[in-house]
């Protein structure tokens, strides 16, 4: 469970990221480079998304001697505290249920008018997107605008705009928790049909005026459609933006393969970036037994030797006894050592039973140098090397 709620929190991060980066440029994108490199911009979220599921940078440890004391089984039933994951996995699933039943409802209400010939003109459908159009369509529009207007839906049909869409509607109820992705689908749905129109002219270059004219003449869908290819009614002056970008020059071949190279570059810097972003992995491995054969097999095909680390400088120097201290005591410690061989962490097995000592204890400990392990002759970071201090009313801690 634990690393189900790293996962998600992985993407979300990485999708987050992408979407406010993909909002702050789309419009100085659009105006450099036209409607359709805006929309590819969208491209740069799941590839962000899916550069988490790519194995992050891993660190090796090893451990020699583990060993589970009473002492560390009631400090970590002491520590262990109430379990919070099993509480957000139900909300999570309880929020993606509701979601997901507002979005059946949207489309249901949409296919309701759209059966009944009030809806439209749209894709509707994921398996088999179709056009769908009013009753009136015909009486409502010329033939010349009726031609536009199914141009404008084939260029959907075309580039599979419906599948995408559906795609982002599963995304909104798996992310329902996170707003950027609700801001996003709907900016996304925004630069898809300026796209759109701006395919619809780059096809008829002759019909600008003709084509603005059909857009203020149609009528737009009056229920939000989820699968399928609508202008966002809740939007801002759609139109008027809609319009605004027909009036533009089109854009020179040179121009769109700029677009085209600067967006793919974007798409694999965000990649890349999420996944650099990753914690990195830390790998815990316990070095086998070596068994010795009856038949020895010659050096060079025997296997490789995991030496422990060796005590180099910095003998312990105990902290003081106490004066009436009498008889003796032992702490059993476990110490943490770094490829370079200074002591990294020294966790307290067996405490002796005052804190004094155990603490200045584990200040000398701190504080000596050691040979590192070696695997195959080289130095490596190991954790969990024993070490046990005696101590006596003799003044004596021989580690």
């Amino acid at each position: 469970m634990s690393a189900l709620l790293d996962a998600m929190l992985e993407m979300n991060l990485a999708a987050a990221g992408a979407i406010v980066f993909i909002l702050l440029v789309r419009k100085s994108t659009r105006n450099l480079f036209g409607p359709h490199a805006a929309y590819m911009l969208w491209a740069i979220v799941p590839v962000a998304v899916l550069a988490t599921f790519i194995p992050s940078r891993a660190i090796e440890l090893v451990t020699l001697d583990i060993t589970i004391t009473e002492t560390a089984l009631r400090n970590a039933a002491a520590t262990a505290g109430f379990d919070f994951l099993p509480v957000l996995a139900t909300l999570w699933i309880a929020g993606l249920i509701a979601m997901a039943a507002a979005l059946v409802r949207r489309q249901a209400a949409f296919m309701r008018d759209a059966d009944l010939g009030l809806a439209g003109p749209a894709i509707v459908g994921f398996s088999q997107p179709r056009i769908v159009t009013p009753d009136d369509f015909s009486r409502r529009f010329s033939d010349a605008e009726r031609k536009l207007i199914l141009t404008h839906e084939q260029v959907h049909l075309d580039r599979s705009d419906a599948r995408i869409n559906a795609v982002v509607a599963l995304v909104r109820c798996l992310f329902w928790f996170n707003p950027l992705v609700h801001i996003g689908a709907k900016a996304m749905r925004i630069d898809q049909e300026l796209s759109c129109d701006a395919e619809v002219i780059d096809r008829r270059p002759r019909v600008r005026r003709a084509y603005a004219e059909t857009l203020l003449k149609t009528q737009l869908a009056s229920r939000p459609l989820p699968v399928g290819c609508y202008w966002p009614a809740e939007s801002k002056h759609p139109l008027a933006e809609r319009i605004d970008m027909l009036t533009r020059k089109p854009l020179s071949g040179r121009r769109r393969a700029a677009a085209t190279a600067v967006v793919l570059v974007l798409a694999a810097s965000a990649g890349v970036a999420a996944w650099a972003a990753q914690p990195e992995r830390t790998i815990i491995t316990e070095a086998p037994d070596l068994l010795v054969p009856f038949n020895p097999m010659p050096r060079d095909q025997q296997p490789a030797e995991t030496m422990r680390p060796r005590l180099v400088s910095g003998l312990l120097s105990p902290p003081a006894l106490p004066a009436d201290w009498k008889g003796s005591a032992e702490i059993v410690t476990e110490l943490c050592i770094s490829s370079a061989g200074a002591v990294d962490q020294v966790m307290l097995v067996k405490p002796s039973g005052d804190a004094g000592l155990d603490v200045g204890t584990v200040a000398a400990l701190q504080k000596t140098q050691w040979e590192p392990a070696r695997r195959n002759g080289r130095a490596i970071a190991l954790c969990g090397h024993p070490v046990t201090v005696m101590l006596s009313d003799a003044r004596t801690a021989p580690p």
